[in-house]
């Protein structure tokens, strides 16, 4: 669990226990704060391990000792739950007037925030995530626990890209009294109002069709980029709930596959009996998402686009310059037909690329076809010690190892030259660690395990660290590994993971 996971981050923190003693656990740091409870980062003394705490405040703890009795049996069920999917419930307590639960800690972001970092998964990560969430979902229910508040909040992504469900049993804590919701209580953790069933938001009995519902809704936010009834306020978003039918994901998603969006449009059916009856049912029905032909996952054209602008190192520049070639083409009654020589079938004709006017562009036509090492190579050519160069050294190197006949001795040897000649830049230390983990990527691949073995100490000893502590710096991290293509992004969090 981390400090995303919390319901109301606008909440004003209690006071700060860092360095208290609760049990065996000390808190170090705290992660956050919510409307109901802060959330410290905990050393487990018994066995040395990192742990989440979630410490409840006060005025919610102490308002019912019946409720809070609810909870803590609700706690005690969820942590007997063991799925690799779940956040994992480790124990719950009470000393003198703190109540806590402790929870397995989990680095990473929350789903709203990786969407908000990332934009939209592709189609193949997005039903991993669907897919990993449903059986969360289902081991929960064979468990007899209905989550009660599925949302992006509530789903951790780790660094290695594997979904995990957290906050199970929460929900019941400021369940009101009477049988339906106060629909004036916006953001309290009896549910989220923008992913709350018709039968949740009524105040009915609920079972696993509620959190399928809740699923679906948070799948088209995930696919679409925006939940299906964006409401301005709680009672709004409810009667949509209630009433209204979303928009068709498909028309907000073009490329999308037709089956996906049919799934996600029956999870989120108004009456429970028209969903998925099952949780086996439901991951069916995911699985056979599987078997969809390649051709219907391809990017569409704003996919691209938006992959473009996270992958430039001048988002606006490159923005302005794409949406200026496409005013000219259109202006001029005209498609652009040669943004660069097409490749015919002698040798030298294929290694051709024509010159763009500026390094932005040159890099825009690179991603255009970034399988080609050619285009990369134009960039790094015709626009040297350039960001866009720096950038274009590292495609190149991943073209390298993803080609064909893949070329990992050449790739090797452009990711040392990007270690090796930015060490000595102090604006250009980042490249140092792309380039490293480059390195390191190919080694793997080259399978010199003597020689990764000793790349993957040079990258732990390389990352940086909180100058006091000696921990690693996350939030330094990330901003360098934002830089970084995805490929060595990931490679990077499964070092850390290892």
């Amino acid at each position: 669990m981390s400090s995303q996971d919390l319901s109301d981050p606008s909440e004003q923190p209690a006071a700060d226990l860092s360095n208290l003693q609760i049990g065996e656990f000390l808190l170090l740091r705290r992660l956050g704060s919510g409307g109901m409870a802060d959330v410290y980062l905990a050393e487990q003394k018994s066995l040395g391990r990192q742990v989440a705490v979630k410490v409840l405040k006060n005025s919610v703890s102490g308002s019912t000792e019946i409720l809070l009795k609810r909870f803590e049996q609700e706690a005690r069920a969820a942590g007997g739950l063991s799925h690799p999917n779940l956040v994992q419930i480790i124990t719950t307590g009470r000393e003198d007037d703190i109540s806590y639960i402790v929870q397995e800690y989990v680095p990473g972001l929350n789903l709203s925030q990786w969407m908000k970092k990332n934009g939209h998964p592709d189609y193949g990560t997005g039903l991993k995530w669907m897919q990993q969430i449903a059986s969360a979902l289902r081991a929960a229910s064979e468990a007899g626990i209905v989550h009660r508040d599925v949302k992006p909040e509530n789903i951790m992504v780790t660094r290695s890209g594997v979904a995990k469900v957290t906050d199970f049993g929460l929900a019941q804590l400021n369940q009101p009294s009477s049988p339906r919701m106060n629909l004036t209580q916006v953001g309290t953790t009896m549910g989220t109002p923008w992913y709350m069933s018709p039968e949740q938001i009524q105040g009915e009995k609920l079972d696993y069709r509620s959190d399928q519902y809740s699923l679906g809704v948070t799948c088209y936010h995930m696919f679409a980029g925006q939940p299906p009834f964006p409401g301005k306020n709680a009672v709004t978003v409810a009667v949509q709930h209630l009433k209204e039918e979303p928009k068709s994901l498909r028309s907000l998603r073009a490329d999308l596959p037709i089956e996906i969006c049919q799934v996600i449009h029956r999870m989120m059916k108004k009456k429970p009996v028209e969903r998925f009856q099952s949780p086996d049912e439901l991951e069916t029905a995911l699985q056979k998402l599987n078997s969809i032909p390649v051709n219907s996952r391809l990017l569409n054209e704003s996919d691209f686009w938006t992959r473009l602008l996270h992958s430039s190192p001048d988002l606006r520049k490159l923005g302005l310059a794409t949406c200026a070639l496409l005013a000219i083409s259109f202006v001029a009654g005209r498609r652009i037909e040669r943004p660069i020589t097409i490749p015919k079938s002698d040798k030298s004709s294929e290694e051709t690329v024509s010159t763009e006017s500026s390094a932005i562009r040159q890099y825009a036509v690179a991603m255009l076809q970034p399988h080609r090492s050619a285009a990369w190579e134009a960039v790094i050519a015709n626009f040297p010690d350039t960001p866009e160069a720096n950038l274009a050294e590292l495609r190149l190197g991943l073209t390298l190892m993803s080609g064909l006949v893949p070329d990992n001795e050449a790739a090797l040897k452009v990711f040392t030259e990007v270690r090796d000649k930015s060490s000595l830049i102090p604006e250009k230390q980042y490249l140092v660690l792309l380039g490293m983990l480059g390195r390191a990527y190919a080694l793997k691949e080259l399978e010199r395990s003597e020689d990764y073995a000793a790349a993957v100490t040079e990258i732990r000893d390389t990352l940086p660290r909180n100058q006091q502590t000696f921990e690693l710096d996350e939030s330094k991290l990330e901003l360098d590994l934002d830089r970084a293509p995805d490929e060595l992004r990931r490679f990077c969090h499964r070092i850390l993971d290892e």
